[in-house]
């Protein structure tokens, strides 16, 4: 037995070495590119809305926002199946679901944390008190995008889908034809009564469910099954078109693996009737297996390339230009890159299991930005030889290349005023070219930026929301909001105690850095006293401070000036 074990290994060792001195194949498959015109004809999925019944008692509301709504009918009640972006596409949505069947909303299910699908259920739920059904993770998620990084993911977002692009150019968002996020736009938010960490069997109004976590386009997705009925309902981890298995707004790390064996979870139950939450259902056995296992495919397929180029020593800028989608593949209706791209995927995966060093000797301590844009002003003879060949550039629609070069202009010159129209003309230029609606959006958005166009409309943020924020989440956000050069010789600690709960935290801010605990440190400089409530409201900037002082519902021990000189630290 010990010596077939040690031939064994002698074989896998012989495998390994002849693999890494073998040297990169070539590429194998063609690129299959989409044009913008077979984006506009990607418009039909969702350009009319409309409430399609899919099966008896179950239906869904198609292109009212960037998600689909599921409605499913019960005996003496309804449930709801994720619930839109904004009150306004909810309220659009729930007025067609009443024309249909006016019974009470007993269950609401969130299939995921994006704002797409949860924050409409306000309207939605109305005055019925529905329970909140989702994964356990969800709220995490939720919280993390409301408190931490809503400032860098919310800008991106928005040039993404495109939000303040007007209709001439904007074609569809390719998972539905727009966000709702304009100025005047309202949201509202249930929590979650009701969660799960791997699967919930629930009976509502007469009907079996089952949930079940399947992490893939989120950590914290599920689908929907019932059985009864052979109806699957899958989330986003499936839509037509390419997965987004990196997203540029920007996104913890998506498990490329994990999602594909979450397809195949879904493909062996069978279905007969598959309703995503993006894009239009899918029916028959024989389809639905078809489509799932080719999804599945794909993203196995992105996954696995990757992992061998860069056991091969390549570098992602390399990798992209090897992995393409075989022909059985890149054909597939649901693999267009409406949506995702193979390209930011291979990014994503080798990211995630390498991080941001991709090996090369000559990006691991790069030149700092100015000293590299001067360098290639004097590589093109000085600085106006750099803007003529920027200009000659645009001028031969070398849009990549001029808006590279204009970064170098900008960086020596901000204020350069043909720099910038040449960022703008070669965003345009770029834009205009995408087939993609992410990149065509981001382009066409960042050019508006800058000819002056606000791309954040003032979006109503509901007190229910600040208010159901943990306590945990509003200090984690006060941590990275530490503006660190206003307090190189800072060194304090600030208590606050919360009268409503029986909570204390403490913010040490010493030299640059902001230590958070969740309890009373000694000898405090500064001891704050309010309740949640009030603070998370002076925390999201919705409740001014002096006015709270004022009434009473903050007090402050250690000196008014001392707390105006600490909040300072972590606002402009």
């Amino acid at each position: 037995m010990k010596q077939v074990l040690l031939i064994i290994t002698a074989f896998f060792l012989i495998l390994i070495v002849a693999c890494s001195k073998s040297s990169p194949p070539s590429v194998t498959f063609d690129e299959t590119v989409n044009t913008v015109e077979e984006l506009a004809a990607h418009s039909k999925e969702f350009d009319t809305p409309e409430v399609i019944e899919v099966v008896p008692g179950i239906h869904v509301a198609i292109g009212f926002g960037l998600a689909n709504s599921i409605l499913i009918e019960g005996k003496n009640g309804n449930i709801i199946v994720d619930c839109m972006e904004s009150n306004e596409t909810a309220t659009k949505v729930k007025e067609a679901f009443n024309k249909i069947s006016e019974k009470p909303i007993k269950a609401i299910i969130y299939t995921h944390n994006h704002t797409d699908h949860i924050f409409g259920a306000g309207v939605m739920a109305g005055e019925d008190q529905p329970d909140i059904y989702s994964h356990e993770l969800t709220n995490y998620y939720i919280d993390r995008l409301v408190s931490v990084v809503l400032p860098a993911i919310e800008k991106r977002s928005y040039r993404m889908f495109g939000t303040q692009i007007d209709e001439n150019s904007h074609i569809n968002c390719g998972i539905g034809p727009r966000l709702d996020a304009q100025e005047g736009t309202t949201r509202s938010l249930l929590r979650p009564t009701t969660t799960f960490k791997d699967s919930l069997e629930v009976e509502i109004e007469g009907l079996t469910l089952k949930m079940a976590h399947v992490p893939g386009e989120t950590d914290d997705q599920l689908y929907v099954w019932l059985p009864e009925k052979k109806v699957l309902l899958s989330g986003d981890n499936i839509y037509k078109t390419f997965p987004n298995l990196y997203t540029i707004r920007g996104t913890p790390y998506r498990d490329v693996k994990a999602w594909a064996h979450s397809l195949d979870k879904m493909r062996y139950l069978k279905a007969e009737v598959l309703i995503p939450s993006h894009t239009r259902p899918i029916k028959g056995a024989a389809q639905i297996e078809e489509v799932l296992r080719d999804y599945a495919d794909g993203v196995r397929f992105v996954h696995d390339q990757t992992i061998r180029f860069m056991n091969e020593g390549l570098t992602p800028d390399e990798i992209v230009e090897k992995v393409k989608l075989p022909p059985h593949l890149s054909k597939s209706p649901y693999l267009q890159e409406f949506y995702g791209r193979v390209d930011w995927s291979v990014r994503n995966v080798f990211n995630g299991y390498m991080g941001w060093f991709g090996g090369n000797s000559t990006t691991l301590i790069p030149l700092k930005l100015q000293e590299k844009a001067e360098n290639m002003a004097a590589l093109a003879g000085g600085k106006e030889q750099l803007q003529e060949k920027a200009e000659t550039a645009l001028k031969d629609k070398a849009y990549q290349w001029a808006l590279e070069l204009s970064d170098y202009l900008l960086q020596i010159d901000k204020e350069n005023g043909t720099a910038q129209n040449i960022r703008y003309e070669s965003l345009i230029g770029l834009g205009e070219q995408q087939s993609n609606p992410n990149a065509r959006n981001y382009y066409l958005s960042q050019a508006l930026e800058i000819k002056g166009q606000e791309i954040v409309p003032s979006i109503d943020r509901p007190l229910s929301v600040v208010h159901s924020i943990p306590l945990a989440s509003i200090f984690s956000a006060l941590a990275v909001h530490l503006k660190a050069e206003k307090c190189l010789d800072y060194d304090k600690k600030t208590v606050f105690k919360f009268t409503d709960m029986q909570e204390e935290w403490s913010v040490h801010v010493r030299r640059g850095v902001a230590e958070i605990q969740p309890f009373a440190l000694e000898e405090p400089d500064l001891t704050v006293e309010t309740t949640r409530i009030i603070w998370n409201e002076i925390a999201a900037e919705v409740r001014s401070p002096v006015v709270a002082i004022a009434k009473g519902d903050l007090k402050i021990e250690g000196g008014l000036g001392n707390f105006n000189e600490f909040m300072s630290l972590f606002r402009d």
